[in-house]
């Protein structure tokens, strides 16, 4: 399932970077450039936020931060997912993180059984918790598995 959903992820990066580049008059900021617009510019390698904001991609890194949750990628990864009752909803298959590599969601296995019927589903790390070593989410099995599935 992850090459698939590596392979579904580059995908979207292509298509997302190709319309914002076709959106861009030169692809580049220039520190002028920002300053006239009243901006900051960017540091290093860093990219404007706003850019950034819009692709998500699987952060493959075990050790970069999830500041979230107060975890590592690598300790996320595999998590089970609550729901508020308490009641397993899924599993935590990838942590999606911006163009900066700062965290931002993770992708979810939810529904199925023995892997048949089974989806990826996207939840923000802005809607979920820890909870005794688990991720908790305000949502109910049923509402997840009704959420759009992430990557085919």
């Amino acid at each position: 399932m992850k090459p698939f959903l590596s392979a579904g992820l580059a995908a979207l990066l292509l298509a997302g970077a190709a319309g914002q580049a076709l959106a861009q008059d030169g692809g580049t900021t220039q520190p002028d450039d920002a300053a006239k617009a009243g901006q900051a510019a960017p540091a290093g390698n860093q990219i404007p936020s706003d850019a950034a904001a819009g692709v998500l991609a699987a952060l493959g890194e075990d050790e970069a931060p999830v500041p979230q949750l107060n975890l590592m990628v690598g300790q996320v990864e595999e998590m089970d997912v609550v729901g508020p009752n308490g009641e397993t909803v899924g599993e935590v298959d990838d942590v999606l993180g911006d163009a900066n590599g700062n965290a931002k969601a993770i992708t979810v296995e939810v529904g199925g059984f023995l892997g048949i019927g089974q989806k990826t589903v996207i939840l923000m790390l802005s809607d979920v918790s820890l909870d005794m070593g688990r991720v908790k989410t305000p949502l109910t099995k049923d509402q997840i598995e009704k959420l759009p599935a992430f990557g085919g």
